[in-house]
């Protein structure tokens, strides 16, 4: 299990030719909890940003991830998806109950490697709670709902 601020910023790598294919930037997400694919910066002289789906990635490893020989294609917003750091992404958003009790702000997102799964929520009350109390996760809430300025999730008790 791994989190996207970790994986974030590490270098991405053909399996079959060894070349470097580019850096992380961000992960694409579908409701209500897949990684859908990679954010990859461009290479040359214009930097646009590709896309890479997750089915293509073979294995993530402390030094750099490993995927297979896809043509990459541009990065467009669909319906339904959302970004973790660009496009008015999810990091930093409020996260709510169905109550509407704030939990915090979401720091972080865990995610099963081999599937592409999101199986947890890191949430922050603020640096000194953090300090005090530690961050919140939030384990397979039962419903997510991404607004454009907070998450609604629904929680187990």
């Amino acid at each position: 299990m791994r989190t996207f601020s970790r994986v974030v910023g590490m270098l991405i790598y053909d399996r079959a030719s060894g070349n470097k294919i580019g850096r992380i930037t961000d992960f694409c997400i579908v409701e209500p909890g897949q990684v859908k694919g990679l954010i990859i910066d461009g290479k040359g002289v214009i930097h646009r940003k590709k896309f890479l789906p997750f089915e293509y990635i073979k294995s993530f490893g402390d030094d750099g991830i490993m995927a297979e020989a896809h043509e990459l294609s541009t990065v467009k917003k669909e319906d339904g998806e959302v970004f973790f750091l660009h496009s008015h992404g999810i990091k930093g958003k409020s996260f709510l109950t169905g109550e509407g009790n704030k939990l915090g702000l979401l720091d972080d997102v865990y995610f099963e490697e081999e599937t592409g799964t999101i199986v947890g929520y890191e949430v922050t009350d603020g640096f000194f709670a953090d300090i005090a109390e530690g961050k919140k996760i939030i384990q397979h809430p039962l419903d997510l709902i991404i607004g454009k300025d907070t998450v609604v999730v629904s929680v187990s008790t």
